[in-house]
């Protein structure tokens, strides 16, 4: 299966690739086995204010895991994954150092034990949709799935740590919000699949913003030369003592090229609905687990609503086309430019964008951004992405808060 996968580890796992950040493919044949990552990430982002002073903000990010998998028989497997890491952040001359101990995972999966085709999940554990859309979040959980030949049917509950990740210090601001998910697919092809699901979101938290989400996803390729993606999602529940009643849509198709560089086109429309009243919050939001990233047509992950503004699909329109090529086997290129609207006037922020100065409520032209991203496997185990990116901002900014904002990240992985 190529779509989306929530819970379901051991195939998410073998599908990331090289540049994921699941490890890669396990050897079924040992019954314990150890394989690990390093990495290291740069990352600049140059005027997040969009004003003259330039804010700029650097990170040098270092990190080594290691991964170990017991398999005493067929239907049940031990994980446990460990990660050390330093994020050095530089903010407008200024360096600051974190170190980082973490238990990334560690969970039990029995399979079939219970019964046929069934599996059970305790512990932490990655819990992933195809495109990220949902979520792509370690959530201290357990689950029930059953899969059985074209089908796959999951139940399943997550809080976000639950136990602190971090070996050496607790995180008393974690989130308090209880996840609960059903999720049921169905395989049309090896290439393509279509699924549907019920997600509520519990916050214990004094903001309680608890969404019920319905939806529907579809993504692959339908024939040799077409490829699409497809979400739709109802929003239903409470923000405080307002309902929430909200929708998203985000359809996209490809055309893949026959020719010997793989060469692809593709479009995409997303829209997250916005507005409201007193009693009435018509603003999607997104689960606050997502990532909004997958592979389009190259090797390594895409950050689909940009690289740079990457926004939450809440209030906004976003147009996108693209074209990807691969100039080898081990790499590609694709370059992608996405137009973004206001979906209602409003003089609020862009939620979950690093982008930080507020709409003037005027105009609903968020501005354009256009990006760049090249990834290429070097053998052995050894990889190199990186991401370039440009947003000109637009007429819902003030007119002090229109230039241009420039992004660029590099990251080199070794897996062993």
């Amino acid at each position: 299966m190529t779509g989306a996968k929530p819970l379901q580890v051991q195939d998410a796992k073998s599908n990331e690739g090289l540049f994921g950040d699941n490890h890669g493919p396990k050897d079924e044949e040992k019954e314990f086995s150890i394989d690990g990552r390093l990495s290291l990430g740069l990352q600049h982002l140059d005027n997040e204010e969009l004003d003259s002073d330039q804010t700029v903000r650097t990170s040098i990010t270092p990190e080594a895991r290691v991964d170990f998998t017991y398999r005493p028989d067929d239907d049940i497997e031990a994980y446990v994954s460990l990660e050390v890491g330093v994020d050095f952040d530089r903010d407008d001359g200024s360096w600051s150092t974190t170190e980082r101990a973490e238990v990334r995972e560690a969970y039990l999966l029995i399979d079939d034990s219970i019964a046929k085709d069934v599996e059970f999940q305790i512990g932490r554990q990655d819990f992933e949709d195809g495109r990220e859309w949902l979520y792509d979040e370690r959530l201290d959980g357990v689950r029930l799935a059953y899969d059985h030949k074209d089908w796959r049917v999951e139940i399943g509950y997550g809080r976000d740590e639950l136990v602190p990740k971090d070996v050496f210090r607790g995180n008393p601001g974690r989130d308090k919000v209880d996840n609960f998910v059903l999720h049921a697919e169905y395989e049309v092809t090896g290439d393509w699949d279509i699924a549907g699901y019920v997600l509520k979101q519990d916050d214990r938290r004094t903001s309680n913003v608890s969404p019920l989400f319905f939806g529907i996803q579809s993504e692959g390729k339908i024939g040799p030369s077409f490829g699409h993606w497809f979400e739709f999602s109802l929003q239903r529940g409470t923000s405080g003592t307002r309902k929430l009643r909200g929708t998203a849509l985000d359809v996209g198709a490809i055309y893949y090229l026959p020719t010997a560089r793989k060469p692809a086109i593709f479009v995409g429309y997303a829209r997250g609905s916005g507005g409201g009243n007193a009693t009435t919050d018509r603003s999607f939001r997104q689960t606050g687990l997502q990532d909004n990233e997958d592979r389009i047509t190259g090797l390594g992950n895409v950050k689909y609503y940009g690289e740079l503004l990457d926004p939450d699909l809440s209030n906004i329109e976003i147009f996108t086309i693209g074209a990807g090529i691969r100039p080898s086997a081990s790499s590609s290129l694709e370059l992608v430019a996405h137009k973004y609207r206001q979906a209602k006037l409003d003089d609020d922020d862009i939620r979950g964008s690093p982008i930080s100065p507020d709409l003037n409520g005027n105009s609903k032209d968020i501005g354009t951004e256009v990006d760049a991203i090249l990834a290429v496997r070097l053998g052995g185990g050894l990889g190199i992405e990186s991401k370039l990116g440009w947003f000109s901002p637009g007429k819902a900014f003030d007119t002090l808060a229109r230039d241009d904002s420039f992004f660029g990240k590099m990251r080199l992985v070794y897996r062993f």
